[in-house]
């Protein structure tokens, strides 16, 4: 018999056969995952940026489609208000004081909305949905580290078209 093969029955024998890892092996296969998570984390950075800017462009969207069918079904005007900070949006009736009754959109710490223009000037700071379906003119600005995403209301239609990032 070879010296391998007596090891091997002498260890089978006494009842002292160990499976496992070293601890060198052990070690050279966390060295590895950590030398591939350095080189994989950095890239996954802006991406993730880009989504949550891609997902808020998405919510708000919805909320402004949400705003012009609550217009046309209530036949009344109905706003869409940014807070000060353009971190939450509201919807509003424009002709009282009460909100709608659904939950004000919360774009996250790292979002923010603007409105950048509008075709005209009311004393409301936002955006009516008016019981036609139709909406004043207005760009929204979404920012956020990533970059900025620019959205244009159309009037006619009260609905957002997605621009590109800057």
């Amino acid at each position: 018999m070879t010296e391998d093969t007596n090891v091997t029955f002498a260890s089978r024998l006494l009842g002292r056969h160990q499976a496992g890892f070293t601890l060198l092996e052990l070690l050279v296969v966390i060295v590895i995952m950590i030398t591939a998570a350095a080189v994989v984390a950095p890239s996954l950075g802006p991406r993730a940026q880009q989504a949550r800017l891609d997902s808020g462009a998405a919510r708000l969207d919805a909320l402004v489609r949400h705003a012009r069918t609550r217009a046309v079904i209530e036949r009344r005007e109905v706003a869409l208000l940014p807070s000060a900070d353009g971190r939450w949006v509201h919807l509003t009736y424009s002709d009282v004081d009460a909100q709608v009754r659904t939950p004000p959109l919360d774009l996250g710490e790292t979002l923010r909305l603007r409105l950048a223009q509008a075709s005209n000037t009311e004393q409301q700071p936002g955006i009516i949905f008016h019981a036609d379906g139709t909406a004043n003119s207005v760009d929204l600005l979404l920012s956020s580290d990533a970059g900025v995403r620019r959205m244009v209301l159309q009037p006619a239609r009260g609905t957002l078209v997605l621009g590109g990032s800057s």
